[in-house]
């Protein structure tokens, strides 16, 4: 966690589309494991899906969802640096077949923290 001139702690900011939901808990689990305290999880919802349930003009997409409704989740964790993340998707293809199946898309983009609230727990 090197300090750049001019302030600003480099990190790197974790996105994590999840596609299925059971598999929530073993992301969280990891991330804990390795000392990730800032994260969120959010609800989430494709594009193709918003569409084919609220826009009566795509409705054909539901035949191609299956006519069910997904129930993804956005998961944002800040992380100290790219090794860890690395550590991490290791950890995650090691229990879940993310390479098989349809689970999640994982990237992250280096940013620069300037500021960090203390947690209020």
């Amino acid at each position: 966690m090197g300090k750049e001139s001019g302030g600003g702690e480099k990190m790197e900011i974790l996105y994590i589309f999840l596609y299925e939901n059971h598999c929530l808990e073993d992301f969280m689990d990891v991330l804990i494991e390795e000392g990730v305290e800032d994260f969120l999880v959010a609800e989430a919802q494709e594009l193709k899906e918003f569409l084919a349930f609220k826009m009566p003009l795509f409705k054909e997409f539901r035949t191609s969802l299956g006519g069910r409704r997904k129930e993804p989740k956005l998961i944002l964790a800040l992380v100290k640096d790219e090794d860890t993340i690395g550590k991490m998707v290791k950890e995650w293809k090691k229990d879940m077949e993310l390479d098989k199946e349809e689970i999640a898309v994982i990237f992250s983009l280096p940013v620069k923290l300037w500021q960090k609230s203390p947690h209020f727990y």
